[in-house]
C-alpha cells in the first residue's frame, strides 16, 4: 500500500490502482469517502449552474420561487434606466438655460 495522505488515512493499491481508507493495522479499498464528497461537489456545481438560470431557483431557496431572478433582475435594470432617463432630462433643462 501506497500512502497518500496520512492524515485522513488516504491510501493507494498498487497493484489494482483503487484508492481507499485505512485504519491502524487494517488497510480497506474503497473509494466511498472520495465518492461522498464527489457527490457534494457536483451538488454544489449544479446549483452554480441554476444559478444561471434565471429561471429556475436555488437549491436552498424557498419553494415556488422559480422565476425571481428574472423578476429582479427586470425590477433594477428599470429603476436604474428610470433614473438615468431622468438625469437625462434634467441635464437638457439645465443646459437649456433652465438652471438660473
Amino acid at each position: 500500500m501506497i500512502v497518500i495522505n496520512d492524515k485522513y488515512g488516504v491510501v493507494l493499491d498498487p497493484g489494482t490502482l483503487t484508492v481507499g481508507i485505512t485504519k491502524p493495522g487494517f488497510y480497506k479499498v474503497g473509494l466511498w469517502p472520495i465518492e461522498d464528497q464527489l457527490t457534494v461537489m457536483e451538488r454544489a456545481v449544479d446549483d452554480l449552474f441554476n444559478c444561471l438560470d434565471p429561471t429556475t431557483r436555488f437549491s436552498m431557496g424557498q419553494p415556488n420561487r422559480e422565476g425571481m431572478l428574472s423578476k429582479a433582475g427586470f425590477t433594477t435594470y428599470f429603476m436604474v434606466g428610470l433614473t438615468f432617463g431622468i438625469l437625462a432630462v434634467a441635464l437638457l433643462f439645465i443646459a437649456l438655460g433652465g438652471g438660473v
